[in-house]
């Protein structure tokens, strides 16, 4: 359905058509990446596939590379609204937890997602600079939203204070790591993503809730 932008005007909203815009961008990176490879996306293929004109884009990112940040950094921010909430107990925390969990599974484990990995196992020129941004944009700000959501609730003595730095890394390698593999080899994971979430999230259970000192 078109925009009525003159309906947002009236009701004082901002228009969205730039977002829009951007998230068409962005998506249409990463098809051309997934479809192409990293040495022959360029600017001129992403325009293509997004149907905009090539400038349009310099309005959003200076190049293929930040793009590529963008179209990645873009994963992360599909579940960062699911540790934006505080919990009130320790047992709504867990579900939170394991929700959030099972989004971060559902976007890493997805198709392209899959195919995205199963690039980065390959050589190819540029290889180093994607593994660079998958690494950053994905797997480091993945966890850190979780760390800092984490320590968020320690701070409001809803779990016991520890290393949830190193939790994170913990409990994302759990529920992600070994389905990622299977996919990877093109095999259909044992267990399904929400038990494996569960099963993790109550393996830790004594450690979130032993008393605060």
């Amino acid at each position: 359905m078109p925009i009525n932008t003159n309906e947002i005007k009236k009701r004082g909203r901002p228009t969205t058509v730039g977002e829009e815009t951007k998230t068409k961008i962005v998506a249409a990176t990463l098809d051309v990446l997934l479809e192409l490879g990293y040495e022959k996306t360029s600017l001129d293929q992403i325009a293509s596939q997004a149907s905009v004109a090539k400038k349009t884009i310099y309005r959003f990112s200076s190049g293929k590379d930040e793009l590529i940040q963008l179209a990645l950094r873009s994963w992360t921010d599909s579940f960062k609204s699911c540790f934006e909430k505080n919990a009130a107990s320790l047992d709504e925390f867990m579900r939170q937890l394991e929700d959030g969990l099972v989004t971060i599974g559902e976007q890493v484990l997805s198709p392209k997602a899959v195919r995205l990995f199963r690039l980065l196992q390959s050589d190819f020129p540029g290889r180093d600079e994607l593994i660079a941004s998958y690494q950053q944009q994905g797997i480091q700000r993945g966890r850190k939203i979780l760390q800092l959501w984490m320590v968020k609730h320690s701070d409001l003595h809803i779990i016991r204070e520890q290393d949830y730095e190193i939790l994170s890394n913990l409990l994302l390698a759990m529920v992600i790591a070994e389905p990622l593999r299977e996919l990877a080899l093109r095999q259909t994971p044992l267990i399904p993503i929400r038990d494996r979430a569960h099963s993790a999230v109550q393996l830790l259970l004594p450690s979130f809730s032993q008393t605060i000192p």
